[in-house]
């Protein structure tokens, strides 16, 4: 059965944002929620086992892992950096589009006066790191994690960082880079292999399963070197994720009420227009989360559990929320991905973000996708 799931601007914003990635230093010019309404079929889909669990595969052979990854060439994610902002969230609606798309670039943007964010821990994880992706003819990335499986080639982000509700079906070009720095890959490419999620995000649209976790092929790195007097580059080998990036554990089912480390890339602006983050290093909240669930009804949140005080904008989706962070061993236990941003104040800066409660339906999920090895 096909429902309609409607998208509006404003106030609670879904993270996500658009690709600005640069293979070389540079400034990052990404692209904020776009400010028009939208009507968005969502229908029921196939492949769903009796766990409820949906799986879509994303580059499973061997020549999908290399179209995918000659996609993401030096060169593209270099163009990629020209992009900058068309639009940027309404100030007078609650909600928003959970996807930002990029625009052609306007040297006329203005950049106004960032507000103080808390700076990182001592160390930043490196397994969290950026994904990119393609919807339509429209790049974007995400924020997200690599968690650890048997297999060591998981990671985690938001749903609607690996499925486009607006085509009904998942994203193209999928790629993670943990450690994501500057436009600095340290620990390499790792394409994704398929996608694991709630059957209930993809079928209605609900953000209380706004999670998914994709495993992933062996990482690759571009490696330059010089022919005949030009530069070329060739793929190298770069091992299994985990390997190269360690992993969050896994835990559902926590309490609310729990001290926690949220990180991100956010990059979007604020609804006044200020643009407090770049989206090219590891950006850090913490504090304590709520102690009963949060609603929106625009997203068929329910059950959602918000972190007050995180001033995240778009570019944070997927990032993981995490307990018994150290920042000595750089790891912890991820029990949350960033799904939405909120504006509770209803002034011009955001300062929440949520994520949806990790339960039964999530250990599922994250079970089922541990499960599947890759070469």
């Amino acid at each position: 059965m096909t429902r309609k799931l409607t998208l509006a601007a404003g106030g609670v914003v879904a993270a996500a944002s658009a690709v600005a990635v640069l293979w070389s230093h540079g400034p990052a010019v990404p692209a904020t929620a776009a400010s028009r309404v939208a009507t968005t079929p969502v229908s029921a889909v196939t492949g769903v086992n009796k766990n409820g669990v949906s799986a879509f595969p994303l580059a499973p052979t061997q020549a999908d892992e290399r179209r995918v990854a000659a996609y993401w060439s030096p060169e593209r994610l270099k163009q990629a950096s020209s992009y900058v902002p068309s639009t940027k969230p309404s100030r007078s609606t609650r909600s928003t589009t959970s996807a930002a798309e990029v625009g052609p670039g306007d040297a006329k943007t203005r950049v106004r006066a960032p507000r103080a964010a808390a700076p990182p821990p001592v160390a930043s994880p490196p397994m969290v790191g950026k994904v990119f992706f393609r919807v339509g003819d429209k790049e974007y990335w995400c924020s997200a994690s690599a968690v650890h499986s048997a297999h060591r080639n998981l990671v985690a982000t938001a749903g609607h960082c690996a499925y486009a509700l607006s085509q009904d079906k998942p994203v193209q070009n999928w790629v993670f880079i943990p450690g994501y720095h500057d436009g600095v890959a340290p620990s390499g490419i790792f394409v994704g292999h398929t996608l694991y999620m709630q059957e209930d995000f993809a079928g209605q649209g609900d953000f209380d399963r706004d999670y998914a976790f994709v495993t992933v092929h062996r990482g690759f790195s571009w490696q330059p070197y010089v022919e005949n007097g030009r530069l070329k580059y060739r793929s190298v080998d770069a091992g299994r994720l985990e390997d190269k990036a360690g992993a969050f554990k896994f835990a559902s089912g926590k309490p609310l009420g729990r001290s926690t480390y949220v990180f991100g890339y956010p990059a979007g602006a604020n609804p006044d227009g200020s643009r407090p983050y770049t989206g090219q290093t590891v950006t850090s909240c913490n504090g304590t989360t709520e102690k009963k669930y949060v609603s929106a009804p625009t997203w068929q949140l329910e059950h959602g559990v918000r972190l007050p005080g995180c001033p995240f904008t778009a570019g944070a989706s997927g990032g993981p929320w995490v307990i018994g962070y150290s920042a000595t061993t750089r790891t912890g236990y991820l029990t949350g991905i960033t799904s939405l941003t909120w504006n509770l104040s209803g002034g011009g800066r955001l300062d929440a973000v949520s994520t949806p409660y990790f339960n039964q339906l999530t250990q599922r999920v994250y079970a089922q996708a541990s499960k599947q090895a890759t070469d």
